[in-house]
């Protein structure tokens, strides 16, 4: 049993390792401009956890309508007309909220993609 709990901590250290330097990489430097986003978040697991994915989102000027889903693991957001955010300083902060909370919280969010204007 504790071999196969070990396995899968690894392979979940392994992937956030894996997504970490890909946002680190090309898209650490991307900015999202107006518009209506989507995205998946890596790990919700408990009822405290959206609540603090939406405070974390609106510390951001310019980003409002904040909704997440536990159940389907998918965050959406909106950035206003005239307003940018850096790809690299919302993971940073999402990460920070992760971390205060604990528990297997991993609030980086995957598949990030512009849903609409």
């Amino acid at each position: 049993m504790k071999t196969v709990i070990a396995g899968l901590v690894l392979a979940a250290l392994a992937a956030t390792h894996g997504f970490a330097a890909t946002a680190a990489g090309k898209g650490a430097k991307e900015v999202l401009k107006a518009g209506t986003y989507t995205a998946t978040v890596a790990a919700l697991p408990c009822g405290a956890c959206p609540p603090e994915v939406e405070k974390a989102l609106k510390t951001f000027p310019g980003i409002e309508g904040v909704s997440v889903s536990q159940e389907q693991s998918t965050v959406s957001f909106k950035i206003k007309k005239g307003s940018s955010v850096k790809v690299a300083k919302l993971q940073a902060a999402l990460k920070a909220a992760s971390d205060k909370m604990g528990m297997g919280a991993d609030y980086s969010l995957r598949d990030l993609k512009r849903a609409g204007p």
